[in-house]
């Protein structure tokens, strides 16, 4: 399958987020990290960008989501034409995986950072629930990288400026820094924040079982006890080849561990847990999109991707779901139709409803300078 040429990639990244200003101070720092997110691009293990954000304050209040049905018939560039509307999946009262928003809070510029702000208005942590109706956690300034956890709980890193104001040198090594993992309740109350940084080292938060959070840091694939903060080394990057801080995207289950790199075009590597050893490279033809996610039971994983058209057009945002043992695709479904001059549209998350049914959360293209609601769509899996 063709490759995505790297000066379209480029192209289309320079559309979602014009580069901000290098500074060595740590409000640039925040605002380079979520320029990151955006692009896809590699994070890294010894910069302070793959290991500080701090939070900006919240947006407007996002409005209630919009159930929308999955599109009858996919575009002329769609791999296979549909022949009639599929029915739309039920969604479980209370589904296997929470929905949570990948950008909540966040706005960006198109048109090379110069057109209009749009965004998504929320807080850093935003739940599509179970009815389409939109849920603003509250969090504790500072909040990054939120996962959910099943029985109502969420996890994420609050990142702190310990010198407000006061400019340093840039690195892992930076003065005054503190990275905390706090555990919210059902209620949003601070159930345990402890400080789990390491000086002069990268960490990163990929997912909870309820029981554990999952931390990449420079070592390997740790198991940090969400109870008593112990920690265990659950795979050693050199002994899997693999730096998961410089991963795009990663999630994980007992047996599987998946990644993302989208250096060159989009690619999920599905590696063994227990070693390391990569046992399918999955590839689809375009960008990888926010919301990598494997199903329950570890054997299906959803990619969300973006169909890049051939000449100026509109953009395909897609869903594929692959089968985790064999590598074959499954289904690969038309989400939404985006512009192709708006950095807005496209998919904000992905989770599993059940072991065969994907609610898709994506933005439409906005209406004026703001977005001010998401639509779900959900995806049966054949």
């Amino acid at each position: 399958m063709a490759a995505v040429p790297e000066d379209l990639i480029e192209a289309v990244h320079r559309a979602a987020q014009a580069t901000p200003p290098h500074a060595a101070d740590l409000a640039n720092v925040h605002r380079r990290r979520r320029a990151r997110r955006r692009r896809r691009a590699a994070a890294t293990a010894g910069g302070l960008a793959a290991l500080v954000a701090l939070t900006g304050g919240a947006l407007p209040m996002l409005a209630d989501a919009r159930s929308a049905p999955t599109p009858a018939t996919p575009s002329r560039t769609s791999a296979a034409p549909a022949t009639s509307p599929p029915a739309t999946p039920v969604v479980p009262a209370v589904p296997a995986q929470r929905l949570l928003i990948d950008v909540a809070g966040e706005t960006w510029r198109g048109d090379n950072g110069t057109g209009p702000a749009a965004g998504l208005p929320g807080v850093a942590a935003v739940e599509v629930l179970p009815d389409g109706t939109v849920r603003r956690h509250r969090v504790p300034d500072g909040w990054e990288q939120t996962v959910a956890s099943a029985d109502g709980r969420l996890i994420g890193l609050q990142l702190t400026d310990l010198r407000p104001g006061v400019h340093r040198r840039d690195g892992p090594d930076v003065e005054g820094l503190s990275v905390k993992l706090v555990v919210l309740g059902p209620d949003d109350s601070v159930q345990t924040a402890r400080e789990i940084r390491v000086r002069g080292a990268g960490v990163e938060l990929l997912g909870t079982d309820g029981t554990v959070a999952y931390l990449a840091r420079d070592g390997g694939l740790v198991a940090h006890d969400l109870a008593t903060g112990r920690e265990e080394m659950l795979l050693r990057s050199s002994t899997a080849g693999v730096d998961l801080l410089a991963a795009s995207r990663t999630d994980l289950k007992p047996d599987h561990l998946v990644e993302q790199r989208t250096d060159d075009g989009c690619h999920t590597d599905v590696r063994r847990l227990t070693d390391g050893k990569r046992i399918a490279r999955l590839t689809l033809d375009g960008l990888c999109e926010n919301g990598l996610r494997l199903s329950p039971n570890g054997r299906l994983v959803a990619v969300p991707y973006q169909r890049l058209p051939d000449q100026v057009g509109d953009r395909e945002q897609r869903l594929a779901v692959f089968d985790v043992a064999t590598g074959t695709l499954r289904t690969d479904r038309l989400v939404g139709t985006s512009h192709r001059a708006s950095a807005a549209g496209r998919i904000q998350g992905v989770a599993w409803a059940d072991e065969t049914t994907v609610r898709v959360a994506w933005t439409d293209r906005p209406e004026g300078a703001r977005l001010d609601s998401v639509d779900v769509v959900t995806v049966a899996v054949r």
